[in-house]
């Protein structure tokens, strides 16, 4: 089995490291989750990535999460339940990594697929933004 192409806006299953995992000392995330590839470089393989997760924002982090529609979750074959993209935090690895994952409905896959580029436009203009504002939590793994 071979690895997608890491692209911008490519979703990926990934070991996730939230960032209060890693406030309680923990090197691996509890369990594996979607993640958008913000970011690829690929003279170093440097590679960034925002987490999908079934958590609502909690309130005052309504501006620093993205509620992905429900149509495109259907497409990229995500679950039913809402899921939403936290801009808050990233994880940073060297593309593949030991933390990338199969696909749990087919283990030949490591991806769900591109989202369309005015969403990813519309999660990097956020992450940006949260940036600026000093509102963003890094792993390096």
């Amino acid at each position: 089995m071979s690895y997608p192409t890491p692209v911008p806006g490519l979703i990926i299953r990934y070991n996730y490291l939230w960032h209060r995992e890693k406030s309680e000392g923990l090197s691996v995330g509890r369990k594996d989750s979607p993640c958008a590839i913000i970011v690829y470089h690929s003279k170093t393989n440097d590679t960034i990535v925002v987490p999908i997760t079934h958590s609502p924002p909690d309130f005052g982090e309504e501006d620093t999460s993205i509620e992905i529609p429900a149509e495109l979750c259907s497409q990229l074959g995500l679950d039913d339940d809402a899921n939403w993209v936290r801009v808050s935090e990233v994880n940073r690895f060297e593309w593949p990594g030991i933390h990338l994952r199969a696909l749990p409905a087919d283990p030949n896959r490591y991806d769900y697929g591109m989202i369309p580029q005015e969403f990813f436009e519309q999660i990097k203009s956020k992450l940006h933004q949260t940036m600026k504002n000093g509102r963003v939590a890094q792993a390096k793994r």
